[in-house]
């Protein structure tokens, strides 16, 4: 009885904190400043926001807009592109290099930027007409099933000691081509036939290697190139640009200002995110502004609070009341929970500074701003 009374008082006590929390969170969203429309925010352009479900795929979400908003920005192409197409040949890679690695490397839903980048310049990309990527053609993704088999596989392989990777790829595209379909090896757009490699080099057309992306961390060199270090970089790459936090952030709204858009690498376990489902603060009364700097950041990345769980994609900025405020592309449940902005979030300069651990930009920004970088000429 005493331990059935224990529980239930801790029980209400976390009830209580979370209601507070709610509440006081309420109070400061409501005093601040800020945008209450979608309308008001002049975006570059970009499809609507698509709910990714039950998947961890958003770093696929994510990474294809900003490529479409290229893709628009530079050659005025318009193309959905498919978001399961990388997250099908991510799978590939990663069985890869979990038979090679013999079980060490990472295998995971998850993942970065530079895993779309890296399955586009392998594998092509195809558009989302040619792949939907969900066999079960119900409208919606649910990948928890497809996520048990493939672990099952990597279990399987373990026991086996490793000893043949084409099984294994055969295996995992087995899985894959279960629950996402076969992707396409040719397929027609407005009236061409195209393979996933021409479409990407005479339609998406974009050069790769103009593409930066930009990190702000104190455990490495500012303006040299740097790991990532989070779980999801399973790759090891080392190509982040480090900067300050000052730079950091004024880099990325300088972009925005100039016609450009960024995908960006985010935590989101705050409140701000997670109950108010609309504006991605933080509030006073966990952080005032003024201590929120590059010591801040780095306590909360070093001790867990802030991880890499969740990549949108900011297309537009706007200043509201000396505030700096970012329209936020987003493809979580969350942002889908209220009816308005549906499919988006407000962003505050403060999250970006706090939560946002890299983006990925064209590099041709950095012929806008006066900047000097040892490792881009």
């Amino acid at each position: 009885m005493k331990i059935k009374l224990l529980v239930l008082s801790f029980l209400l006590a976390n009830t209580l904190i979370a209601q507070s929390v709610e509440a006081a969170l309420e109070d400061y969203i409501n005093a601040i400043a800020k945008p209450k429309t979608v309308q008001e925010f002049e975006p570059a352009f970009h499809f609507s926001p698509v709910n990714q479900d039950t998947t961890s795929s958003c770093w696929s979400f994510a990474t294809l807009s900003f490529i479409e908003t290229e893709m628009n920005r530079l050659h005025n192409k318009h193309a959905k592109l498919a978001m399961m197409f990388p997250v099908y040949y991510g799978f590939v890679e990663k069985i890869k290099l979990y038979v090679s690695s013999k079980g060490e490397s990472r295998f995971s839903p998850g993942d970065l930027f530079s895993g779309v980048f890296d399955v586009i310049k392998k594998y092509g990309i195809v558009p989302i007409k040619a792949y939907t990527g969900d066999a079960r053609v119900c409208g919606t993704f649910n990948h928890s099933q497809l996520y048990e088999e493939l672990f099952a596989l990597t279990k399987k392989l373990k026991g086996e000691d490793f000893r043949d990777e084409e099984t294994a790829v055969a295996e995992a595209m087995e899985i894959l081509n279960k629950h996402l379909g076969n992707p396409p090896t040719k397929f027609e757009f407005e009236g061409k036939e195209y393979t996933p490699e021409s479409f990407r080099d005479e339609i998406v057309k974009l050069e790769w290697d103009n593409y930066m992306m930009v990190t702000s961390f104190n455990y490495a060199p500012f303006y040299e190139k740097v790991k990532l270090n989070v779980p999801d970089n399973w790759t090891g790459n080392s190509n982040y640009i480090n900067l300050p936090l000052d730079e950091f952030v004024n880099f990325l709204t300088t972009a925005i200002d100039k016609g450009y858009s960024v995908a960006i690498d985010a935590d989101i376990s705050e409140p701000a995110y997670s109950i108010n489902k609309e504006y991605c603060v933080v509030p006073s009364f966990d952080i005032e502004e003024k201590n929120i700097d590059q010591a801040a950041r780095e306590f909360r990345f070093n001790n867990g609070s802030t991880t890499d769980d969740h990549l949108m994609h900011i297309v537009a900025h706007k200043k509201i009341s000396g505030k700096d405020w970012f329209l936020v592309k987003d493809s979580w449940q969350t942002a889908f929970e209220t009816d308005s902005p549906k499919g988006y979030m407000f962003m505050d300069d403060n999250y970006i500074k706090l939560k946002v651990l890299a983006y990925v930009v064209h590099k041709d920004v950095l012929k806008e701003i006066e900047i000097k970088l040892k490792v881009v000429e």
